[in-house]
């Protein structure tokens, strides 16, 4: 097993940049829209709509964004 500690160093401040860089772009970018694009906006339309939880939807918005930050440096630094 390879391990990429130049990718994985470079997803922790980016997320997806790991996967660009290795040359899967689309997961890369996928992880990228992901985080930085629909956990907000997942965030603010559940504000928007049911505005009875904000520290639910603030506490999910938080758990899934570091599991996929996660998911992304482990990816990067692991699989080929």
């Amino acid at each position: 097993m390879k391990l990429y500690f130049i990718e994985a160093i470079c997803s922790i401040p980016i997320v997806g940049l790991g996967q660009i860089i290795k040359g899967k772009s689309r997961k890369g970018l996928a992880l990228l829209l992901a985080f930085y694009f629909f956990l907000p906006a997942l965030f603010y339309f559940s504000l928007l709509f049911n505005n009875n939880f904000p520290i639910f939807a603030l506490g999910f918005t938080l758990i899934f964004g570091i599991i996929l930050w996660s998911y992304s440096i482990l990816d990067a630094l692991l699989k080929k």
